[in-house]
């Protein structure tokens, strides 16, 4: 956003340097323009000198006089030998080709400046004799330097394109911090009435993001009452079959029925925790999480300890490494559900007196927690796809399990929820690697 702020900013100021530049250009060339007419010049040339011949110098300084009110100037006349009729024009009066840039004194530069704003015009009397007509403007002390114009001007065209930059970037900046809260599961996030108001493109664009979000909020609303809905009924016949079960059971069947029985029985319970999964994939999809401080190395030794007291009886051992990070920030009980359920399936695979390792270390300021088992890994290509809901990776790892491709789905959305990764490797010596990749908080 700060590259996008400064591109609109220089366009605005490129934009308002141009049109300043041809403005400048224009009064530059019609002052330049804004001169006494050379033939109004002449006449009045002729008129002094033809006074001058006929009735004297003090004539001709009166009637000077009248022309310089009128034209706002002053005016100096020569004869053709050099001798002024008026009055001489200042000693440093010179053009400006005359004068050294680099030694040149403020008062040589106001008269080169002098120099190139008067006009010289020749006048033949009678006889033909020559004069020498300088006409030069009345000086402006109160002007303003052209340098200090420019700056002022600069200075300007910065503030001025600034507040506009800011007044067209400032409400996307807010409607980008909206938009990323409401991408983070906050589903109220909505733009402020002063936008929505807004007369504008602008505006527009605010309504129709609250309009959008209020259909989406309704649509996962929806969804999640759905779910829970359809959970609740689904549930209700599978606790009445159950009975049933329970009763048929107790009459004694033969001992085929009994195996058709317990069948049942277990698909009845696949079933069941199915839907409990589904629910739960369905909660991280619509709900934020409950996020605090966690203690790794405490949170992590509860969660091994927990599954090697399960996996005891098939002579599994979990072996745990590492003591950093010290401390994360995330959802203690949905990271916990991730990292157990990953640790159950490497155990699950392993087989019996297999051990599993859980490592964890701190790589760039991150939380690395790698879980390796010694099962049959997975497929090269398929180990992208095994965190695909409802997806079962092979026969060689979920032949057996009773599975139903939802798990790794579930750890990897409680882990992008907290702005980190899960990936699978297969280790070189065997078994499968799933790492946790999670930002840190402090150490």
């Amino acid at each position: 956003m700060k590259n996008t702020f400064l591109r609109v900013f220089l366009v605005v100021l490129f934009s308002n340097m141009i049109v300043v530049a041809i403005g400048l250009g224009v009064v530059d060339f019609v002052e330049d323009r804004d001169q006494v007419s050379a033939d109004v010049l002449g006449d009045i040339g002729v008129s002094l000198v033809s006074t001058y011949e006929k009735s004297g110098t003090s004539a001709l300084q009166e009637q000077a006089r009248q022309y310089e009110q009128q034209l706002q100037g002053s005016i100096f006349i020569y004869q053709e030998n050099g001798r002024p009729l008026l009055r001489p024009l200042p000693r440093n009066f010179r053009e400006q080709s005359s004068i050294d840039s680099d030694t040149e004194s403020k008062e040589d530069q106001k008269a080169s400046a002098d120099a190139r704003r008067s006009q010289f015009i020749q006048v033949i009397g009678a006889s033909n004799v020559q004069y020498l007509l300088v006409f030069r403007p009345q000086d402006n002390n109160d002007a303003i330097s052209p340098w200090a114009i420019a700056l002022l001007s600069l200075l300007g065209l910065f503030v001025s394109s600034g507040i506009l930059a800011y007044w067209l970037m400032g409400p996307l900046l807010k409607l980008q911090r909206i938009t990323r809260s409401f991408g983070q599961g906050d589903m109220t996030a909505r733009v402020d009435d002063r936008l929505v108001k807004r007369n504008d493109a602008i505006g527009n664009l605010a309504r129709e993001f609250n309009e959008m979000a209020g259909r989406i909020e309704t649509l996962l609303s929806s969804k999640e009452r759905l779910l829970r809905d359809v959970s609740h009924e689904l549930r209700t016949p599978l606790a009445r079959i159950e009975v049933a079960l329970t009763i048929a059971e107790d009459k004694h069947g033969m001992p085929t029925q009994q195996s058709y029985l317990d069948r049942i029985r277990n698909e009845l319970h696949e079933l069941d925790e199915l839907i409990g999964q589904v629910l739960t994939l369905s909660r991280l999809e619509a709900a934020s999480m409950q996020k605090g401080e966690i203690d790794v190395q405490v949170w992590l030794g509860d969660i091994v300890a927990d599954v090697q007291f399960e996996s005891q009886l098939r002579g599994i051992t979990i072996e745990k490494t590492g003591d950093l990070p010290k401390t994360l920030h995330g959802d203690s009980v949905q990271l916990r559900h991730a990292v157990e359920n990953v640790l159950r399936n490497a155990c699950f695979y392993s087989g019996e007196g297999c051990k599993v390792e859980v490592c964890s270390k701190e790589v760039d300021k991150r939380a690395v927690i790698s879980i390796k088992d010694n099962g049959p890994g997975v497929a090269d290509e398929m180990l992208e796809k095994i965190f695909h809901a409802f997806f079962r990776s092979s026969s060689a790892r979920e032949s057996n399990s009773g599975g139903f491709g939802v798990g790794l789905t579930i750890a990897k959305r409680i882990v992008q929820a907290h702005n980190g990764e899960i990936q699978a490797f297969n280790r070189p010596e065997g078994g499968l690697e799933v790492s946790f990749c999670l930002p840190l908080t402090g150490k």
